[in-house]
């Protein structure tokens, strides 16, 4: 019995692993801190996006639908509240992570804007006109990244102030509450067209990344879109030993 119990261990597959400079290399580009961040962030914004823009319902639809329109609109304005505190929370998070996180320092630091961002604005627009024949070596974050970033941050800002100044309508004068509500719609307004125009078609609705790119869900892109979309930084870490212990990880990892 025993013979056959080895023999039968034996016979079973083994999975078999490479040597290590034989595995596929992927790349960290988001940790789980970040990763989290963004989805809290995200799915905050669509439940304001949904429930901020159903103000802009007729009236007499409203009025039509009767007690059950009154009971989806105080459902509206909880979510809506619930999300902005959520949202606000999460950004005072972000807040102290950059400070007192090392990868938060990191990024931080990262997307601190360069006079390379400016050249390499300039460059890539003679690339799209075919005057340079390469597109700029890209760093972790681009200036288009450090652009979203800084739009993200001051369209956080404008809209938490602006929310709370009409969540407490009572405190405030009529002139401060027509404009919180003037700034706050018209940000809702650019930040939603800034995800859908702007981040959703670079970062997701490219060819190669169909149907979205996943990098908010793994955390990690592969070797050959590394050396794509980010060259600078990939050689920084292949010269870099400790660079490869925060930002390579091994395809069985």
């Amino acid at each position: 019995m025993e013979e056959a119990a080895v023999a039968e261990k034996i016979d079973e597959p083994r999975e078999e692993t490479l040597p290590a400079e034989q595995q596929k290399l992927l790349f960290v580009r988001l940790n789980k801190p970040e990763r989290w961040q963004h989805t809290v962030f995200m799915g905050c914004f669509i439940v304001l996006a949904v429930t901020g823009f159903m103000l802009k319902i007729p009236e007499d639809i409203v009025q039509k639908l009767g007690g059950f329109g009154e009971t989806v609109f105080f459902i509206r304005s909880l979510l809506h509240r619930i999300a902005g505190t959520v949202m606000i929370l999460t950004a005072i998070y972000h807040l102290f992570y950059l400070v007192f996180h090392p990868a938060g320092r990191r990024w931080l630091f990262d997307m601190l804007p360069r006079p390379k961002d400016l050249f390499d604005l300039v460059h890539n627009m003679l690339y799209f006109i075919n005057v340079k024949k390469e597109p700029p070596e890209f760093d972790r974050f681009s200036y288009k990244h450090k652009m979203e970033y800084g739009a993200l941050i001051l369209g956080t800002t404008l809209m938490s102030v602006t929310g709370l100044l009409l969540w407490s309508e009572w405190r405030w004068s009529k002139f401060i509450l027509d404009i919180s509500a003037l700034v706050h719609g018209m940000e809702a307004v650019l930040a939603c067209l800034a995800i859908i125009v702007w981040h959703m078609y670079d970062i997701h609705f490219k060819f190669h990344k169909s149907p979205v790119d996943d990098v908010w869900i793994t955390g990690v892109i592969d070797e050959e879109e590394m050396k794509e979309e980010h060259l600078l930084h990939y050689r920084k870490i292949m010269a870099d030993p400790r660079l490869q212990e925060i930002y390579i990880k091994r395809e069985n990892q």
